[in-house]
This record gives C-alpha cells, sequence and structure tokens, in this order.
C-alpha cells in the first residue's frame, strides 16, 4: 500500500507538467490565429502583406481572408508542362471576387522545357488589366532529380521568361530563395523584380532588388483549411498603390 500511495503521487508532476504544455501550446496556437501576421515584420517600414497559396491550403474563405489586414495574394496556377492546380480557377476567382489584388504564379521544372512550361501557363492563364505581375517560381526543392547543370537551367528560365512577356506585355517576378537565387538567377536576370524566400530578420540582396519577402510557410489564418504562405511588400502603402497598377 504505501509504495501504490507514493508512486501515485509522483505522478502528479509529470500531468501538471502536461497540463502546462498544453496550456501552452493551446495559447500560442490562439496568438497566432489572432495575429497571424506579424512575424517580427516592422509594419511601420512594411505595412503591406500577402499570402500566396495553392492547393494544399485547402478549402479557403476569400471574404474572411480579405478582413484580416491583407493586401494581395497570390495562387498557384500551373507546373511543369502539363500540370493545373485543381484548386486555381475557384482560389483565382474567389481572390478577385474578395477585393484582393491577385497574382498567379508557376512552379518551375527543371527537367522540363521552359518554352513547354511557358506554353501550359499561358494555356491556363488569362491575366486581367488589373492583376499583379506573373510570377516564376524557381527552387531546388522539389527539383532533386535532374541532370542539368545550372546555365542549362538558367536557359529554360530565360525561355519561359521571354515567351510569357512577349504574350502578355507584363514582366515577369521571379520568386526564389537564396541558394536557388545564387545558382540560377544572380547575375544573369538584371532587369527582373525578385520574390525572395528567406527565414533571415529582413533580405539582404543588391540595389534592394526585392520586391516581395516571403518568410514563413507555415502559418495559420483564419478562413484557410490548411497552411498559407506569408509575404511582405517591400514599400510604404503609396509604393504599393503605384506598384499595383503596373
Amino acid at each position: 500500500m504505501p509504495r501504490k500511495k507514493i508512486k501515485k503521487r509522483r505522478r502528479w508532476p509529470y500531468l501538471l507538467l502536461m497540463l502546462f504544455a498544453m496550456l501552452a501550446i493551446g495559447s500560442y496556437v490562439l496568438y497566432k490565429k489572432l495575429n497571424p501576421v506579424w512575424y517580427n515584420i516592422n509594419k511601420n517600414k512594411y505595412p503591406i502583406t500577402g499570402i500566396d497559396v495553392s492547393k494544399h491550403s485547402g478549402k479557403i474563405d476569400w471574404l474572411k481572408v480579405s478582413q484580416q489586414q491583407i493586401h494581395f495574394a497570390y495562387i498557384k496556377a500551373t507546373e511543369g508542362t502539363s500540370y493545373l492546380d485543381p484548386k486555381y480557377k475557384v482560389n483565382y476567382s474567389g481572390a478577385k471576387e474578395s477585393g484582393l489584388k491577385t497574382g498567379v504564379y508557376h512552379f518551375f521544372r527543371f527537367n522540363k522545357s521552359g518554352k513547354e512550361q511557358a506554353e501550359n501557363f499561358l494555356k491556363h492563364v488569362s491575366l486581367g488589366q488589373d492583376d499583379l505581375p506573373p510570377v516564376i517560381d524557381v527552387e531546388d526543392w522539389g527539383n532533386k532529380n535532374h541532370k542539368k547543370k545550372p546555365a542549362q537551367i538558367t536557359e529554360e528560365i530565360r525561355a519561359f521568361i521571354d515567351l510569357v512577356e512577349k504574350k502578355t506585355g507584363r514582366d515577369v517576378i521571379i520568386y526564389t530563395n537564396e541558394s536557388s537565387y545564387k545558382s540560377y538567377i544572380e547575375g544573369h536576370f538584371d532587369t527582373s523584380l525578385i520574390w525572395i524566400c528567406t527565414f533571415r530578420k529582413e533580405p539582404r540582396m543588391e540595389n534592394d532588388r526585392w520586391i516581395f519577402w516571403q518568410h514563413s510557410h507555415d502559418k495559420p489564418l483564419d478562413g484557410v483549411e490548411g497552411w498559407v504562405d506569408w509575404n511582405t511588400f517591400n514599400g510604404k502603402e503609396e509604393d504599393w498603390t503605384n506598384f499595383a497598377r503596373l
């Protein structure tokens, strides 16, 4: 009997620890739900916030999203030479109807022709005059199984950009992370604006070339079933107004 009582008493510290851990996790999740954007961003310096989504974000209530200090949304449209994101049409129309500035992007496959990928993108996308510039997503993630040299990949990226810019009359923004930027972009696309993914406090790029900064991949947002990527625009509200007219 005495041994059983001792064992029972010893469980309490662990139960209390588990309870405190659960409360802490719950409080953190609630805090992120109520304060989803701030990721230590200086909002006086960078007041404009946006998200980018794909089928992986799940069902989205765009009206709710538009009511949460979100200024823009980029929607995944295509990937490779034949893939169309199954949520593209509903996300694109939903974002536009909610009043958000809307843009579309293509996930670039290193082992595919840049020209054929551009044709896939153009086949499914019809840019409106008030849409944000189109984006090509260039990153090593998801592109491990290829045998091309960096210079060959750069040329395929150029082929994609040249055709899309020719057909749409819009400049293409390049989304990339720090390592992919150094491997395929740096020194080759000097006139292209960059959407940089980095988890540093602030992007470190020459001449402030970055136009968007993606600083989180996995933050929740009220009205979104899954996770969204968070992005900050490089400029003040006046700068955003001017850019959004391009």
